[in-house]
């Protein structure tokens, strides 16, 4: 299971909190240093990546895992909170349940399976 398929972009993520990709990695940049002064590896959080924008320059964004997710649900309260909460929690359980169903577990134990 390679990195894109476990987890949201900071585009996606902002898109479903109703706010823009540099407002959420200015956030996400203050999460990682919190996290760097807590000695904790924000890599299990947030992930350094790019994208191609509408003119085909490449521009910065994250990789959430479901911690990061969890992470930026957690930090927002009231409806907002728990529309994204729904949101992200369905597109994990939807990447969970494809990278099951391609894994053929047919040659396994009934207890590993």
């Amino acid at each position: 299971m390679n990195t894109l398929e476990r987890t949201l972009t900071s585009n996606e993520v902002a898109k479903m909190i109703g706010t823009t990709n540099g407002e959420l990695m200015k956030s996400i940049r203050t999460y990682i240093s919190h996290l760097a002064d807590g000695n904790i590896p924000s890599g299990d959080f947030f992930i350094a990546s790019t994208y191609k924008d509408a003119n085909n320059q490449e521009r910065a964004n994250y990789l959430l895992t479901k911690k990061g997710c969890e992470m930026v649900s957690n930090k927002i309260t009231g409806a907002k909170g728990t529309q994204f909460t729904a949101k992200y929690v369905s597109r994990f359980n939807d990447m969970e349940s494809h990278i099951k169903q391609e894994v053929d577990t047919s040659h396994l134990s009934p207890e590993l399976q």
